[in-house]
């Protein structure tokens, strides 16, 4: 039996999603290990589970900023995706950046998507094009998958009022607090592997000029 290059890139990509899959089945498994061994302060704040999250959050922006300079034709959405990495992070330093800058707080990330957009203005004439191969590609789904689980799943199921009126008020926030965290964990953990399989589900014959990356 004799397979097409078409129909290989489809075997690849179909073997890498089940790779994700075990993974991210697996961290499920990982959580309910350190649930043993930290109990309740397993989804406390600045403790092992928001660690792991920056942890993500912080090595996905990192590898989409490495794949600027294997990847320089992709650049307008890689400053975009690593910018929104790197804004999470900050999010994640709330209760941190609270104590060192009192008043701008987590906000101080913004600066990271004006980069990007920045960025995106310098490289318009190829935006529309790098936009349109991004979203054709299977990294774009795991990066939509994974802001399903954190915002509609995560901060809506989990939403203070609604877990009251399903299970009264006894222990409210170490039940809002797990839901919450564990789902935030597992769709970090999902933009961490949509940011290695960006490299791979990129098209490699987008032809643009470009001012920065440029080999010798």
């Amino acid at each position: 039996m004799f397979f097409s290059k078409a129909d290989k890139t489809v075997i690849y990509n179909a073997v890498r999603q089940f790779i994700y899959f075990c993974i991210l089945f697996g961290f499920i498994f990982f959580m309910h290990y350190l649930s043993s061994i930290y109990r309740g302060n397993t989804f406390a704040e600045v403790y092992v589970v928001e660690d792991i999250q920056l942890g993500l959050l912080i090595s996905s922006g990192l590898i989409f900023l490495l794949q600027l300079f294997l990847r320089p034709e992709y650049a307008p959405v890689l400053w975009l995706l690593a910018s929104c990495s790197f804004l999470g992070a900050t999010r994640e330093l709330d209760k941190v950046l609270d104590e060192l800058l009192p008043i701008i707080s987590w906000r101080i990330g913004f600066i990271f998507p004006l980069i990007a957009f920045y960025m995106a203005w310098h490289y318009r004439n190829s935006l529309k094009k790098t936009l349109v191969r991004f979203f054709t590609s299977p990294s774009f789904y795991m990066m939509s998958c994974a802001m399903i689980i954190i915002i509609p799943i995560a901060q809506c199921i989990g939403h203070r009022s609604f877990v009251i009126n399903v299970l009264g008020v006894k222990r409210i926030s170490d039940i809002k607090e797990m839901f919450e965290e564990a789902c935030e964990a597992m769709g970090y953990l999902l933009i961490f592997l949509s940011s290695i399989e960006c490299y791979f589900s990129l098209p490699k014959t987008v032809k643009i000029k470009l001012k920065y990356f440029k080999k010798k």
